[in-house]
C-alpha cells in the first residue's frame, strides 16, 4: 500500500490461441531476451473442450482471434459449437496434439511456476454474475473472478476475518485461558454477528472510496462485490485441540465458511431491503433463487449445520459431526434456514452480487 508495493500484472489467455507456445515460453530462464517477459505473470483460462481433446488425445486446432472472432467472448456449449464450426471450416493456423500442448503447460509449470489454469466453463457457471456476460479472465492472485469488459474494470473489495478470536476457551482458576483446552469452542453465533457487520463496513467503502479510472467505478458501483476472507484457520485449530489434517478439522473448515456465507448474505438482504438492490441483480442465479452451493449442486440439506442439525436429533450420534462445537447456537440447535434467506433474496433482492 502507499505505493510502497512494486506493481504485478497477470496475462490469460486461452490454449487455442496460436501464440500459445511461444506464451509458454516468456517466463522461462533461457533462451533469447527478446523473446522473454519474465517480470510479468501468466494464466490460462482452459475450456472444457481442450481438457476433453487432451483426456481422449485429440487434435487440437490453434487459431488467430482476429480469424475467429467471438471464442473468448463464450462459454460452455456455445464456446464448443463455436470453436467446432470454426474447426469443420479449416480457420485454424495449424493443428497440434492436444496432448503436445498440455505438455508444453507442464513443462512451463516445472520451470517457472506458471501458468496458473484456471477452468474458463467451470469460473462462469458458478459465478452470480454469470448473467453480465462471459467472465474472461481472474486477477494476479486468483482469488477473485470477475466481469469485464471495454467499459468496466473489476474491483474487488476485501476484508479478512482473524478466526483465532471466535474460539472461547474456558478460564483457569486465575481469570487465564488455555489456548487449547479440550472444552474449548468456535463461537458461530459471534462469527455470523462479526461478518454482517463486516459486510456493511465493505459497503460503505464501495460508495466513499476513489477510483482511478471510470470503468473501475462504474464496475464496483454497479455490481457491489465483495470478497471476505480469513486469517488464522490453523491457529483456530490448534486452540480447539484440532489436528489440522483430522476430520474434524475439514468439517469445521466447512462450517466457519458456512456461516460467514450466511451471514454476508442476510446483511446484504438487509442492505437491499434499505437501500435497494445492485443495479445487475435481475437475471443473476441469486435473483432465481440459487445460492453459490447450488451452482456446485449441493442442495440446503447437503451444508454441514443442516447436516449437524440432523444429527443432533439423535442421540447415539450427537458428536459424530462436530463434538467440539457442541453447545446452544442458532448453528448446532437447527442449522442455517438457507430457504428462508432465498424467498428473502427473491422478493427484495442482494446488496452485493459476489460475497
Amino acid at each position: 500500500g502507499g505505493g510502497k508495493r512494486p506493481g504485478a500484472f497477470a496475462i490469460y489467455l486461452e490454449p487455442w490461441h496460436s501464440d500459445i507456445f511461444d506464451v509458454l515460453n516468456l517466463k522461462k530462464n533461457h533462451g533469447k531476451e527478446e523473446q522473454r517477459a519474465r517480470d510479468l505473470f501468466y494464466g490460462l483460462w482452459v475450456p472444457d473442450l481442450f481438457m476433453r481433446r487432451v483426456e481422449e488425445d485429440g487434435v487440437w486446432s490453434l487459431m488467430c482471434p482476429q480469424q475467429c472472432a467471438g471464442l473468448a467472448e463464450c462459454h460452455g456449449k456455445e464456446f464448443d459449437a463455436l470453436y467446432e464450426k470454426y474447426e469443420s471450416e479449416g480457420r485454424f493456423t495449424r493443428q497440434v496434439q492436444a496432448r503436445e500442448v498440455w505438455g508444453a503447460i507442464l513443462d512451463a509449470q516445472i520451470e517457472t511456476g506458471t501458468p496458473y489454469l484456471l477452468y474458463k466453463d467451470a469460473a462462469n457457471a458458478k459465478s452470480n454474475q454469470k448473467n453480465l456476460g462471459t467472465i474472461q479472465c481472474s486477477n494476479l492472485c486468483t482469488e477473485i473472478i470477475q466481469y469485464t469488459d471495454e467499459e468496466e474494470v473489476a474491483v474487488c473489495n476485501l476484508a479478512s476475518i482473524c478466526l483465532p478470536k471466535f474460539v472461547i476457551s474456558k478460564r483457569g482458576p486465575h481469570g487465564s485461558t488455555n489456548p487449547s483446552s479440550s472444552d474449548a469452542y468456535f463461537d458461530h453465533d459471534a462469527l455470523h454477528h462479526a461478518t454482517k457487520i463486516v459486510t456493511r463496513n465493505l459497503n460503505k467503502v464501495i460508495d466513499v472510496n476513489s477510483y482511478p479510472v471510470p470503468g473501475a467505478k462504474k464496475s464496483n458501483r454497479s455490481h457491489r462485490p465483495i470478497g471476505l476472507g480469513v486469517s488464522g484457520l490453523a491457529d483456530a485449530f490448534i486452540r480447539l485441540g484440532v489436528p489440522f489434517d483430522s476430520k474434524e478439522a475439514k468439517l469445521l473448515n466447512e462450517a466457519i465458511f458456512e456461516t460467514i456465507y450466511h451471514a454476508a448474505l442476510e446483511a446484504s438482504a438487509e442492505l437491499a431491503e434499505s437501500h435497494g438492490p445492485y443495479d445487475t441483480f435481475d437475471g443473476s442465479p441469486a435473483s432465481m433463487g440459487k445460492l453459490q452451493f447450488n451452482l456446485w449442486g449441493i442442495n440446503d440439506e447437503e451444508t454441514p449445520s443442516q447436516k449437524n442439525a440432523k444429527l443432533q436429533k439423535d442421540d447415539a450420534v450427537v458428536d459424530a459431526m462436530l463434538p467440539r462445537q457442541k453447545y446452544p447456537s442458532v448453528y448446532e440447535q437447527k442449522g442455517y434456514d438457507w430457504d428462508g434467506i432465498r424467498q428473502r433474496i427473491m422478493a427484495g433482492g442482494l446488496g452485493k452480487s459476489l460475497l
